[in-house]
């Protein structure tokens, strides 16, 4: 991701401007109406006012500093950590990131830098900045669940031929889930097949079951198929995926792979996100259901953050405990909850404002922001409202993905879906080879501040080493333990602390 940027500087003399004057990234399609149907994110300085603008999703969203007399854009934080925003920690938002591995709104691990919210307009002049933007709700509707899944199936064809690539000269990521094969299968009905399907492998001890689904999927449609290797043993490329993703994720590591081979080789690619939630949310239950419909937001928060207290009394100091408390993460989970209350399924609703636009977006609008086109058509205007406002006892009822995919594409319902085995096979090369890299790490700047327990974590890693056991390293999130070493170190080699 190349950083781009905008630094405003206001005194008697007025306003000095480097760096980027306009800014445009997203894949927005002109409507016949005006409106913009898609994803996108936008700056421009005229030398009298700056404006900053997203798209209604916020999901690629810009990062900003606002002081008293200066103001820094960029789609970077670590640029704007180096133009000199403050590096303080946000200990609510950290609180929340540390537990549930996600930023809420328009949380960064910094105090001072923000990101852009949904539908962001933002405008600052003369040293003075205005901001409006939030998630918007739904219109809720009402309807049988057979006029549902029709009502699905017309409107994402149609999301497909609003995106139709001018070539057949691109790849697309292909996975043995659903949206992935939803995509394929409508290019393959509106004959724009890709040049060769691709799929990632994930690195052990995960399985791929994933290469052998998408590889009966591309043989079908009569595309060529490509499997890539899993990422090699270590951190590094964790710690790239953290540069690309502004350290807002401790996710996504095993796709660098498939972003380097589509980053090379496509101009154009499509991607899955947006809906997932709501056909099949990850984090739902009948329980937590109930609680958002009692306005139980204190104890619905305590249940989604889990516990893992224990591993923070060895991963982080006494003071950074106090600071990142539970409580700080409950207070600032349930202000977040409260805001999806009166969503018709405000679970998934919570969920896809949270971690579909903090965390798996940043696959989509980060990792991949070097390819100039990913489409996106599950966050198309007219089919995202429409499942947005379908009622959960509809979309709980089965499968409503599944049944969509079968009833659009029955040639194909033969071939089954990826459902991730409880046997994972153990390889302690990759293990090993990840805690001495988290040694190394931990052991660097050991005269510099840190909020880890530098002296207990090195011990737990260099145990998990010696042992080659899974469950000791997963005991301490390793990949959390890598992003937040990756912060300090990036802020230990700043001139301005």
């Amino acid at each position: 991701m190349k950083p781009v940027f905008l630094q405003l500087s206001w005194g008697p003399d007025g306003v000095t401007a480097e760096g980027d004057h306009t800014y445009y990234h997203g894949n927005a399609i002109e409507q016949a109406d005006g409106t913009r149907n898609g994803v996108y994110s936008e700056w421009s300085w005229d030398g009298d006012t700056l404006k900053v603008g997203t798209c209604r999703y916020g999901m690629s969203p810009l990062f900003y500093y606002c002081g008293d007399t200066e103001i820094f854009v960029s789609n970077s934080i670590p640029k704007l950590l180096e133009l000199g925003a403050p590096n303080a920690w946000d200990d609510d938002a950290m609180a929340v990131f540390i537990r549930r591995q996600t930023f809420l709104g328009e949380d960064t691990p910094f105090k001072h830098i923000r990101a852009t919210p949904p539908g962001a307009r933002l405008t600052w002049k003369d040293g003075h900045m205005t901001l409006e933007g939030k998630a918007f709700a739904p219109k809720p509707q009402h309807l049988k669940r057979s006029a549902m899944i029709d009502g699905v199936i017309d409107l994402f064809a149609q999301a497909i031929a609003r995106r139709l690539p001018q070539t057949d000269e691109f790849y697309l990521p292909l996975t043995g889930g659903k949206d992935s094969r939803h995509i394929l299968l409508e290019l393959n009905r509106q004959s724009a097949l890709p040049k060769a399907c691709v799929t990632a492998s994930f690195p052990p001890p995960l399985t791929n079951q994933d290469r052998e689904i998408a590889a009966q999927l591309a043989a079908r449609v009569g595309v060529p198929h490509i499997t890539l290797p899993p990422p090699p043993p270590g951190i590094a490329d964790e710690q790239r995926k953290n540069i690309m993703t502004n350290f807002c994720t401790v996710e996504h590591g095993w796709a660098v792979p498939l972003v380097d081979f589509l980053k090379a080789n496509t101009q154009a690619s499509f991607d899955g996100l947006g809906l997932d939630v709501f056909f099949n949310t990850i984090w739902y239950s009948e329980h937590r259901a109930r609680l958002y419909e009692e306005s139980a937001f204190e104890t619905l928060a305590t249940d989604l953050l889990g516990d893992s207290e224990a591993a923070f009394s060895v991963i982080f100091t006494s003071e950074t405990n106090r600071r990142f408390c539970r409580s700080r993460a409950i207070a600032r989970l349930v202000k977040e909850l409260k805001i999806h209350a009166n969503c018709p399924h405000p679970v998934a609703a919570a969920q896809f404002w949270s971690r579909t636009r903090r965390t798996t977006s940043t696959f989509t609008f980060g990792m991949q922001n070097s390819i100039p086109t990913v489409h996106t058509p599950f966050l198309d205007l007219d089919l995202f409202d429409f499942v947005y406002g379908l009622p959960k006892s509809s979309l709980r009822e089965s499968s409503m993905h599944v049944d969509v995919i079968s009833n659009a594409y029955k040639n194909f319902s033969d071939i089954g879906y990826f459902v991730r085995k409880e046997h994972q096979t153990i390889d302690k090369k990759y293990l090993r080879k990840l805690s001495l890299d988290l040694v190394r790490n931990n052991s660097r700047h050991v005269t510099k501040p840190t909020v880890l327990n530098r002296k207990k974590t090195n011990y737990s890693l260099l145990k998990s080493f010696v042992t080659g056991d899974k469950l000791d390293l997963d005991w301490l999130q390793p990949n959390l333990l890598a992003c937040l070493l990756q912060i300090e170190g990036h802020n230990h080699r700043l001139p301005r602390q």
